[in-house]
């Protein structure tokens, strides 16, 4: 039992890595400039969706094969758990796929409206400072986040009596403490 929680736990480990963020732009607010960044980051989108649908195929169908040919309940949950990983990963590839980014929804709002250059540049300048800020919020959230998580995970190491889960505990705290660090910078 106790090392099922321990896996429960490692799994719930997780960061906000899987979300689809657009790259930042860091050039200059001129739509021309823009414009090519985002077709490009559209390219590379469609490229990270294939990858992640076909690398998640692959792991929801070897990890069902697995589950179904393994006696032992440990390997069969860890297969299960490779599998919904899999099926996971197809999902987020998707999602990479077809939808994009939020850089994305606004360049094809814009480029589709009757603004000439000059207002697009206008609203280009808005939308970059804005993002900016949101950008900002986002990585002090992630920071806090994963600074009370390692908060937590220390505390419970502090308290459990058993030494492998201890050790757990300790591994995820110290995890989670560098995490917040690089987001914190």
């Amino acid at each position: 039992m106790k090392l099922m929680i321990v896996f429960i736990l490692l799994f719930a480990q997780i960061s906000f890595a899987g979300e689809s963020e657009s790259a930042e732009f860091k050039g200059p607010a001129q739509w021309k400039e823009f414009r090519e960044f985002v077709l490009e980051e559209q390219r590379r989108d469609e490229e990270r969706g294939l990858s992640y649908m076909i690398s998640g195929g692959i792991a929801a169908l070897g990890g069902t094969l697995a589950y179904h040919s393994a006696d032992e309940a440990f390997s069969r949950a860890m297969y299960a758990v490779t599998a919904n990983i899999g099926i996971a990963a197809i999902g987020l590839g998707a999602t990479y796929y077809w939808t994009g980014n939020e850089n994305d929804s606004f360049y094809h709002a814009i480029e589709g409206s009757s603004l000439t250059l000059k207002q697009k540049n206008e609203v280009l300048e808005r939308y970059l400072w804005r993002q900016r800020q949101e950008r900002d919020h986002k990585r002090w959230i992630q920071a806090a986040t994963h600074a009370l998580v390692a908060a937590i995970n220390l505390y419970s190491a502090h308290q459990e009596e058993n030494e492998d889960i201890q050790s757990v505990f300790y591994f995820l705290g110290g995890a989670n403490a560098i995490i917040a660090l690089t987001y914190a910078f």
